[in-house]
């Protein structure tokens, strides 16, 4: 029986590490055991955190600087402990969060001469989130409203902030052990969070209530929880009692079981989730491995796509915003992977297309780093959905830069639930940079209107050359009849080029679907080719290496041997004279008993 394969337009997508110049080098990653992700970017930056003694820091580089970075470059150095997280903010690509060991958090602008600093460190961050009682392993921005920062502790707490007001709003309470990751869902209404007492609990982010509660993963180890887009569902991967790595998705109103679970394999790594809302595709990454699997979310269920396969392993993943892939290349995902401790490498995910116009069906509308609310409109109780962008403004003019004191829009560029974005408002708190700092680059603007092409299933048929008879009345029914049947034709013939053109169109799209499927066979024999060389590879070494041990193995054996042998003929040589000893020994014996038996004779003829 025939296999039936799943459509998908992104059955195809594949992953590419960048080239060595485009990677970051020469960076000193943080060891800490804490479970993290140690790296986060947007469109101007990468931040990793950094193996720094007497203190905690991490490094800001921006995608300008990428290749081997100078040893002077500066950190940002104000925590007194190991960074354990850091954070961009979505509506603010020079603010960043970062959390450490010191039991605070700490919100930083990144200064426009970061590059051209010189062994001067920033040291000095707009905010200090303090509170505490423990380490702070986890920040995270909400998706929608300015300036409102989750911060996540071993005190068991999570503290929702305004920092603008640099007050503490409300306080997550109920946790059983440290907490392993939070993560908020589309609207920032609702805040999801993982612990090591293995339970999953929803909250309500502005009060603070439970809203749902269940039993996760089973394992001792830890566990991660992401939402899946603007769907009421989560995913969280973990472990089995008996280690096996899991996925499990949830229905975020009904924690009492999961929907499904998903047995990946057995092994020790955490696994990472992300989560793709306009590919509606899941990443999942294992700490320790060097693959990534990616699945399809559709009708609740997970469709594994592909993998891609690497063989250095990962230490941890940042995610690129959606603002900042190369739309011009169909790129759909970008990782920052820590592929030691002194390199960051690129992973670009695309879809395999040779257009060289937007592609829509694949770039609906993404996140704009606009907020849709200020913080007190949302601690007031208001809710809004995520400002999106077209993604057609990126393929035009790349990616999105944002910054807090961004203009207003024009509607045609943003959504919002179908109104117009509320015009931006200078805000008076400490994230607000000084007018000295601002840089030219390019902010949100207002999008051309857009032109709409004609569709030839709505083109009408052609008007009939003039003729006389088209200025002047009918004269006779007969030549209306010819007029009406001139025009039938005309009609008929531009229906059948109507079909022609869609045959056509269809075949191209069969074509390049072709084209697309055999450009993947051949990247996957490619692939299997590589993994059948490196095994042979490895399995020569493993030859030559019990070859090289059988050899010594017999020159030790001869060795021995020749001492047998020398052993053996010294023996020889001495067995010889003692077999003539013996013969002497003999020799005299017998002359002594012919003496003897002489003497007795001479002494029996004296008597």
């Amino acid at each position: 029986m025939a296999s039936i394969v799943r459509a998908s337009k992104y059955r195809h997508v594949f992953g590419t590490a960048s080239k060595r110049e485009e990677c970051y080098e020469n960076l000193r990653v943080s060891i800490n055991a804490w479970d993290t992700n140690y790296v986060c970017a947007n469109p101007k930056y990468m931040a990793v955190n950094w193996n720094a003694g007497g203190g905690g820091a991490f490094c800001v580089v921006p995608h300008s600087q990428a290749g081997k970075l100078r040893g002077d470059f500066p950190l940002f150095s104000a925590h007194s402990g190991a960074v354990l997280d850091t954070a961009f903010s979505p509506f603010d690509d020079d603010i960043i969060a970062s959390g450490a060991e010191d039991h605070q958090a700490m919100v930083w602008r990144v200064p426009a001469d970061l590059a051209e600093r010189e062994e001067e460190d920033v040291t000095q961050p707009l905010v200090v989130l303090g509170g505490h009682g423990r380490k702070v392993g986890h920040v995270a921005w909400n998706p929608v409203a300015e300036n409102v920062l989750a911060v996540a502790s071993s005190d068991h707490t999570v503290k929702i902030w305004d920092v603008g007001q640099v007050a503490v709003k409300s306080t997550l309470t109920g946790f059983g052990d440290s907490i392993m990751s939070i993560a908020w869902n589309h609207d920032g209404t609702l805040l999801a969070a993982t612990c090591r007492d293995k339970r999953l609990r929803v909250f309500d982010a502005r009060s603070g209530n439970i809203v749902q509660e269940g039993a996760g993963h089973l394992g001792v180890k830890g566990s991660r929880v992401v939402w899946l887009g603007s769907e009421p569902r989560l995913v969280t991967t973990g472990f089995s009692r008996t280690s096996d790595r899991e996925i499990y998705l949830w229905d975020s109103m009904n924690l009492a079981a999961p929907i499904s679970k998903l047995n990946v394999d057995m092994s020790a790594g955490m696994l990472m989730p992300f989560y793709d809302s306009g590919s509606s595709m899941l990443y999942v990454a294992g700490k320790g491995d060097g693959n990534i699997r990616y699945y399809e979310y559709t009708d609740d269920k997970l469709y594994l796509l592909s993998e891609y396969s690497s063989s250095e392993p990962q230490r941890g993943l940042g995610v690129m915003p959606k603002r900042g892939v190369d739309v011009s290349k169909c790129e759909v995902m970008r990782f920052f992977k820590v592929a030691s401790n002194s390199l960051v490498e690129p992973v670009s995910f695309r879809v395999p297309r040779k257009a060289e116009t937007f592609q829509s069906d694949i770039y609906p509308p993404a996140h704009a780093g606009r907020p849709a609310l200020s913080a007190d409109q949302y601690f007031a109780g208001q809710d809004a959905e995520p400002v999106v962008v077209d993604m057609e403004a990126l393929f035009r003019d790349g990616p999105l830069i944002v910054a807090g004191e961004a203009p207003a829009p024009a509607p045609a560029r943003f959504i919002r639930c179908g109104t117009k974005p509320p015009p931006a408002e200078v805000s008076q708190n400490p994230l607000s940079p000084p007018a000295s700092t601002l840089t030219p680059e390019r902010r949100l603007s207002p999008a051309p209107s857009p032109q709409v092409a004609p569709s030839v299933e709505t083109r009408t048929p052609p008007s009939p050359p003039p003729t006389t008879a088209s200025i002047t009345p009918v004269a006779s029914n007969e030549e209306a009849n010819r007029l009406r049947d001139e025009n039938a034709r005309l009609q008929a013939q531009l229906g059948q080029m109507q079909a022609q053109a869609g045959d056509a169109q269809q075949r191209a799209q069969r074509a390049e679907q072709a084209a697309a499927d055999s450009e993947q066979s051949l990247r996957t024999l490619r692939a299997q080719l590589d993994d059948a060389v490196q095994k042979a590879a490895k399995d020569a070494d493993a030859l030559r290496a019990q070859v090289n041990a059988a050899t010594t193995s017999a020159d030790e054996f001869k060795a021995r041997l020749a001492k047998a042998e020398d052993t053996a003929r010294e023996h020889e040589l001495n067995c010889q004279g003692l077999e003539k000893e013996l013969r002497d020994a003999i020799d005299a014996a017998n002359s002594l008993a012919l003496a003897a038996e002489k003497a007795a004779d001479s002494l029996q003829a004296a008597q």
